[in-house]
């Protein structure tokens, strides 16, 4: 018996057969599938407005902080005036405020290190401002050229309380010199302080105040180059010249029963005189002497040019012996032009503002306190002023990315061109394809600081676009080894090499800076001692007094000389002997190729001795007089072919979101960014012992290197520093 098969809603047996197939498993898979799928769009949707949302806070952001900075700068500023023309509404005009009593000025900022101490040493105290030397000129050739700055006012307080050393404050000088004379126009590159043009260029000369309670010879090198000095009526004015105080400890090596054997070349090389000697040898006197009539020479020179004095050696002479001048003292002579009981930055401010109060100040302070130039009317600190400055910085490199990725949209078909002006964007100048390295080499030259100069040249070496390396050198020397490390990094350059010296580059400083095109010094620079020395003590006898006796194996090997409990031997003093003196000549055979000059004619000017930076143009050593700025001016203008040139300074010893855009924008891989971010955190400053510890570290540790360690020291300062890191 037949049936029919079921109709209506009944499966096909095909179709039956296809369902029964689908697992549970399979189909909630294909369930979550879908459910996934529809959470992928939907959170790809959000992701999309999530970019753009961030977008476009990034972008409000930009134009926020570019209208601040155009509001600090008064470019956003628009005068009004009358139905005569004539103007009612000005801009406000600020004064820039310097804090030189609590202000450090320090040729590289350090990183890494927290000191407790420092903090706790400040309480009751104004906070410490750190800038660096080229941060600070930069911020005051800033504020010459800035419109709404018209006054310079520099507090020293009751004194500097980190002291300035002498071509640090030079440069800053010159810096003040550009804002005292910012109404002029300047011959640029200045390279040989040549005289400015006396033509206008924006009315009346800015002023600049200097105000302390006291001044010392180093404060008032650099209050002079202000054009007003104002001194408390009961402070005083100490000008008693250059004074240089060494140290000599062979008294008390032999009272311990100490031996310093001194292996120099160099008969000015008086840098181991502090363990041989009991006070200044003759040559040793001779050289400070020389170094210190210079110094005084060019300070007293400078201090006249700027206060248009006509004081005699005999009147000079007279002030260094007197001592101490009251303030009455030194405003009767020109020193000083007022005598001011507090800070009168104030009421000046004040009285720029109404008649009523200009005439309450003169009763007060004098007619001639207040210039008739003076017409500011708020101020601004450093630190706020930087801040803005760095901002600008900032935008403006910003701007220049967006410009230079508009120039390769424009620049990759004509209707992209056409867009893009449809758009109202137009291709402008872009991102700088040249660029000035800047390496700093600041302070001993140890194993710790090559590694890093040497790493920093490499990747300078590697950056087609660097067109030339200014090396920044301010030391006093430091180890052979690691300055010919970095002399011999610096030899494998492509680009040319420019030197500009801070306050110190002698010995294993100079040994760096001899192959470089052009050599640029301050007048009261520190440089020279070519020479070389080694010291090796010996503690034999202060170890028989506590009944400790040393031994080695084999007797007479060569291995033990640096053994602090073993005597010296003939054959170990006649290999020391010609070790110093074959470095030596090295040392004169690079200088002399550096400086095109024949090995007889160093050897004249070399022995060891120092020379100022006004003595080392004269005999050779130096080519030009100036400081930082006027040497990247020169490397700008010599081997660059573009007025858009980027500088950058080395070591970098931070990381920040700007670099990051920045190798982003370059087409840096992810691995070489993070490279980059971890060296920024492992590049820090080594923490500092005590040299008490590292003394003690270094006196118990026997183990000591077989091999030699010559140093290229300029004075016993940095051998003793050198010598208790176990450099």
């Amino acid at each position: 018996m037949q049936h029919d098969a079921p109709q209506g809603n009944a499966t096909s047996p095909s179709k039956t057969r296809k369902v029964s197939h689908v697992s549970p498993v399979s189909r909630g898979m294909l369930v979550l599938g879908g459910k996934i799928k529809n959470f992928a769009g939907g959170s790809f949707r959000i992701s999309c407005k999530a970019v753009g949302l961030v977008a476009a806070v990034n972008v409000a952001w930009y134009y926020y902080d570019r209208w601040s900075v155009n509001e600090f700068f008064g470019e956003n500023f628009t005068p009004t005036t009358d139905e005569d023309g004539k103007v009612t509404r000005k801009p406000l005009k600020k004064v820039l405020l310097l804090p030189l009593d609590c202000l450090k000025v320090v040729e590289k900022r350090k990183t890494g290190n927290f000191d407790m101490s420092s903090l706790l040493q400040q309480r009751n105290k104004q906070p410490t401002i750190v800038l660096e030397t080229k941060e600070l000129v930069d911020i005051i050739q800033k504020a010459a050229a800035d419109p709404n700055i018209s006054a310079l006012y520099a507090d020293f307080g009751e004194g500097m309380r980190y002291p300035l050393e002498y071509a640090h404050i030079e440069e800053i000088r010159n810096a003040l010199r550009i804002f005292n004379e910012s109404h002029r126009v300047h011959r640029s590159p200045n390279i040989d302080h040549n005289p400015v043009f006396a033509l206008p260029r924006n009315g009346n000369p800015k002023v600049s105040f200097a105000f302390g309670h006291s001044f010392g010879w180093r404060e008032y090198f650099l209050a002079s180059a202000f054009s007003n000095i104002h001194l408390q009526p009961r402070g005083h004015l100490a000008l008693g010249g250059t004074t240089v105080s060494n140290i000599f400890l062979r008294d008390m090596l032999v009272k311990y029963g100490i031996k310093a054997h001194v292996f120099k070349h160099g008969d000015f090389k008086t840098a181991p005189n502090a363990f041989t000697e009991r006070g200044y040898s003759r040559t040793h006197l001779e050289n400070v002497q020389s170094t210190t009539a210079s110094l005084n020479n060019t300070i007293r020179t400078c201090i006249q040019n700027s206060r248009a004095l006509k004081f005699d050696d005999v009147m000079w002479k007279s002030i260094f012996d007197y001592g101490s001048l009251t303030a009455s003292n030194a405003k009767e002579i020109g020193l000083v032009d007022s005598t001011p009981a507090i800070g009168p930055m104030s009421f000046m401010i004040e009285a720029s503002k109404n008649a009523k109060a200009k005439s309450k100040m003169e009763d007060k302070f004098g007619v001639d306190m207040c210039p008739t130039n003076f017409n500011a009317t708020e101020t601004v600190s450093v630190v706020e002023y930087k801040q803005m400055l760095d901002k600008k910085t900032r935008l403006d490199r910003t701007q220049l990315t967006i410009n230079n990725y508009m120039n390769r949209l424009s620049e990759l078909s004509t209707a992209t061109s056409l867009l893009l002006s449809g758009l109202g964007i137009r291709p402008s100048k872009s991102l700088p394809n040249q660029k000035i390295a800047v390496v700093s080499v600041d302070g001993n030259i140890t194993s710790s600081l090559s590694f890093r100069i040497v790493q920093s040249l490499r990747q300078i070496r590697n950056d087609k676009e660097v067109k030339c390396l200014v090396l920044r050198v301010n030391s006093g020397g430091g180890s052979v080894v690691s300055s010919e490390a970095i002399l011999e990094e610096l030899n494998t350059l492509d680009v040319p090499v420019i030197c500009s010296m801070g306050n110190y580059a002698a010995s294993g400083g100079y040994y760096i800076a001899s192959n470089s095109k052009r050599v640029f010094a301050q007048p009261t620079t520190l440089t020279g001692s070519i020479g070389v020395f080694l010291v090796k003590f010996d503690a034999s006898e202060w170890a028989k007094s506590y009944g400790i006796r040393s031994d080695y194996y084999p007797h007479g090997s060569q291995g033990a000389v640096h053994l602090p409990l073993t005597p010296l031997t003939q054959r170990m003093r006649d290999n020391l002997e010609r070790l110093s003196l074959g470095f030596y000549d090295y040392f004169k055979g690079i200088v002399a190729a550096g400086r095109s000059l024949t090995v007889e004619e160093i050897e004249k000017i070399a022995q060891g001795r120092v020379w100022t930076g006004e003595q080392a143009k004269e005999i050779g050593l130096v080519d030009s007089i100036g400081g930082l700025d006027r040497a990247i001016t020169y490397a700008k203008s010599t081997y660059t072919k573009s007025d858009a040139v980027s500088v950058e300074h080395w070591p970098k010893t931070t990381f920040s979101l700007a670099d990051f855009s920045g190798l982003l924008l370059s087409g840096s891989s992810l691995s070489d960014i993070l490279s980059s971010t971890l060296q920024s955190f492992l590049t820090r400053e080594e923490t500092d012992q005590s040299c008490v510890e590292k003394l003690f570290c270094n006196l118990t540790q026997l183990n000591f290197d077989d091999k030699p360690h010559f140093m290229l020291a300029m004075d016993e300062k940095t051998a003793i520093e050198l010598i208790v890191m176990g450099e």
